[in-house]
């Protein structure tokens, strides 16, 4: 009696189609919709740059203002320090505005209906695990190399192989001789700690922007004419947060990376 009322649709693939290939690089649609993302930023902060600097700000810049004063005062919150928090902004804002973006252009209405070749040339990065993977990847990988430009070498790799530690512990006695051990044995689980990062920071990044999906054709397949607006409005509540939560944990693990006197000294 209500089939007026459900829209049916097939459920999301957990890997995206494969639109084209070029040479044995295949492009996936994750992937077109990525650099279309990443083209559209970096064509707005040009105009920005070009046109909405002034002295006496317009609309425009009012907008951005408020964009970069939000980022900065969200930033402040985790580092206690303004002038860390511009220095970390291009990374966590960038991050911001791009999962940001990722996650909410798949409430766009029919934008994975548009086809090629029969297959559809459009989807959410987000819901990709590769895109998520890579960013939380990279993102381990910048905050390693700030954590040995903040200690040095072998300060660095101190923190993970503390032999040093042992051979002066048994020297004083054999009780802090045991105790630097299990400090030893902490050092060692702190790598798999950092592998642990990125599994975590993609999986939960990928599976509540896949979960969404999901939930939407649901939905949809139940009453499509009575529960859009509030999914879609919840859907746009849902992306920022994501967005959010991932830029805080990475500004987070970055301040952790770092020497305790190099944070002070950002205050």
């Amino acid at each position: 009696m209500l089939n007026f009322l459900q829209v049916k649709s097939d459920l999301p693939a957990i890997s995206p189609e494969v639109v084209f290939s070029v040479g044995d690089f295949p492009v996936s649609s994750s992937v077109l919709l990525g650099f279309a993302i990443l083209m559209a930023i970096a064509v707005f902060c040009f105009v920005c740059v070009k046109k909405y600097f002034s002295i006496k700000p317009g609309s425009g810049q009012t907008f951005v203002e408020i964009l970069y004063e939000g980022m900065i005062d969200m930033i402040t919150q985790i580092t206690a320090s303004r002038s860390m928090s511009e220095k970390m902004l291009p990374l966590i804002g960038s991050l911001f505005i791009f999962i940001g973006i990722s996650n909410l252009i798949e409430l766009i209405p029919g934008l994975g209906s548009i086809t090629f070749g029969g297959k559809a040339i459009f989807r959410a990065p987000t819901s990709d695990f590769n895109t998520t993977f890579a960013l939380a990847f990279a993102m381990i990988l910048v905050i390693q190399a700030a954590s040995i430009k903040s200690w040095g070498l072998f300060g660095y790799f101190g923190k993970y192989f503390q032999f040093k530690e042992i051979f002066t512990g048994f020297r004083k006695n054999t009780g802090e001789g045991m105790m630097s051990i299990i400090n030893f044995l902490i050092g060692l689980m702190d790598i798999i700690s950092e592998v642990a990062k990125v599994i975590s920071l993609s999986f939960r990044l990928f599976g509540n922007i896949y979960a969404g999906q999901v939930m939407a054709v649901i939905i949809m397949s139940a009453l499509a004419y009575a529960l859009p607006a509030v999914w879609s409005s919840l859907g746009i509540l849902f992306g920022v947060v994501q967005a959010i939560v991932f830029g805080s944990l990475i500004a987070a693990y970055y301040m952790i990376a770092l020497k305790p006197q190099e944070e002070s000294e950002g205050k």
